[in-house]
C-alpha cells in the first residue's frame, strides 16, 4: 500500500509548525503516512527546533534529513525509494509558498511511494479524523484530483473560514470563500456537491497521479494565487476539484502575511506587494484579454479602498507591484 505525504512548509514560524505537527501526531490514520517538513531558509532556530521535536517523537531510523536536497533540481538521487515517517528538508532559501512546497513535492514524487499529498499551512491544526475523511472521500470519488477541507477559524471554533475553497471573479479580481463566516453547524448541513473555482491553499489534498500529469505548483507566484493557478491547470486537463465536508482543519491565518490587528506594517507591505503582483500575473496567464481592464479597475479600486481606510503606507507596494509587472512583461 502506498503512503500519504503530509507537506508542511515552515518559514520563521516553528512554534506554529510544532503545534501543527502535534495535531498530526494525534490523528487517526487508515494508511501509512510521512510528515515532510520543509524549512524555507528561515535563518532562525526553526530547523533545530523542528529537528528536536522529531527526535523526541521518532527513532533515528525513522527520520531523514536533507540539506540542499539533490532532488531540488529534478534529480532523484539514489536513496529516495524508501518512505520514512518523518522527513526534514532545508530548502536553503526563502522560495515562497509554491517554491518551498515544490521541494517537498519533488521529494515525494522522487520516492514513488505516495498516492496522495496533503499540503498544510504550518498555522493549521487538524481534527483527529481530518485526513482519514479526505482519504476515504478521495477513494470513493476517484474523479477528484484535488480536495479541500472544511477550514475553521482557529480562534472562533464555531465559525467557518471556507468550505473547501472559494469562488473567484476574474474581472473584479475578488474571491468569495464558500460559506465564509457562517456557523459550522449550519455549514455541515449543506451538500458537498458545490462549485469551487479553487481549493483554499491552507489545506490541499492532491492525487499524485494527477500531479505527475499537471506538474508542480507554479513558482512564478512567490505568494498568493498558487492555488488558483493549479486549479485552473487541473481543470484544463479534465480533472475535478471538490470539498470534503467531514475533514475539519483549524486555521489561524495571517502567520506569514500579517494583519491589521497585529500592526505589523512590514509584513502587510510585503503581502500587499505580492498580492497585487500575483493578481496581475494570474490574469495575464489565464485572462490575458481582460488584462488592460483589470489593471485599471484594480488600481482604481485598491486606491479608493486605501484612501477610505487611510492606509497610505500601502500605496508604495501597490505602485511597485505594477512597476515590476510592467517591466517584466515589456522586458525593461
Amino acid at each position: 500500500m502506498k503512503s500519504i505525504g503530509i507537506i508542511v512548509l515552515n518559514w520563521r514560524g516553528w512554534r506554529d509548525t510544532l503545534a501543527c505537527l502535534d495535531s498530526l501526531q494525534n490523528h487517526t490514520y487508515t494508511v501509512p503516512i510521512s510528515l515532510i517538513v520543509c524549512d524555507n531558509g528561515s535563518g532562525d532556530e526553526s530547523f533545530a527546533q523542528i529537528l528536536s521535536w522529531a527526535q523526541h517523537n521518532y527513532t533515528p531510523s525513522e527520520i531523514e534529513i536533507f540539506s540542499n536536497p539533490p532532488f531540488s533540481n529534478g534529480e532523484t538521487g539514489e536513496n529516495l525509494t524508501k518512505c520514512l515517517p518523518f522527513v526534514l528538508i532545508q530548502t536553503g532559501a526563502n522560495l515562497g509558498f509554491a517554491g518551498g512546497n515544490n521541494v517537498g513535492i519533488r521529494y515525494a514524487l522522487a520516492t514513488g511511494q505516495y498516492e496522495y499529498l496533503w499540503l498544510l499551512n504550518n498555522d493549521t491544526v487538524v481534527d483527529a479524523h481530518a485526513l482519514s475523511a479526505l482519504y476515504d472521500y478521495a477513494i470513493a470519488h476517484p474523479n477528484f484530483a484535488l480536495l479541500g477541507s472544511t477550514v475553521i477559524d482557529y480562534y472562533q471554533r464555531d465559525t467557518v473560514q471556507c468550505a473547501g475553497g472559494c469562488r473567484y471573479l476574474p474581472l473584479l479580481t475578488i474571491f468569495k470563500p464558500i460559506f465564509g463566516g457562517q456557523l459550522l453547524s449550519t455549514v455541515m448541513l449543506h451538500d458537498e456537491t458545490i462549485k469551487l473555482d479553487y481549493v483554499y491553499g491552507a489545506a490541499m489534498f492532491l492525487k499524485v497521479d494527477a500531479m505527475q500529469n499537471v506538474g508542480l505548483l507554479n513558482d512564478e507566484y512567490f505568494l498568493f494565487y498558487e492555488e488558483l493557478d493549479y486549479a485552473q491547470r487541473l481543470k484544463r486537463q479534465g480533472y475535478e476539484i471538490g470539498w470534503c465536508k467531514n475533514s475539519l482543519v483549524y486555521h489561524k491565518g495571517s502567520a506569514s502575511v500579517g494583519s491589521v490587528r497585529e500592526g505589523n506594517r512590514d509584513k502587510l507591505r510585503l503581502a500587499n506587494y505580492y498580492e497585487n503582483l500575483s493578481t496581475l500575473k494570474y490574469t495575464a496567464n489565464f485572462y490575458r484579454y481582460w488584462l488592460p481592464l483589470v489593471m485599471v479597475s484594480r488600481f482604481v479600486g485598491k486606491s479608493l479602498v486605501l484612501i477610505s481606510r487611510r492606509e497610505f503606507y500601502l500605496f508604495a507596494p501597490l505602485f511597485r507591484a505594477y512597476r515590476d509587472f510592467i517591466r517584466h512583461r515589456l522586458g525593461w
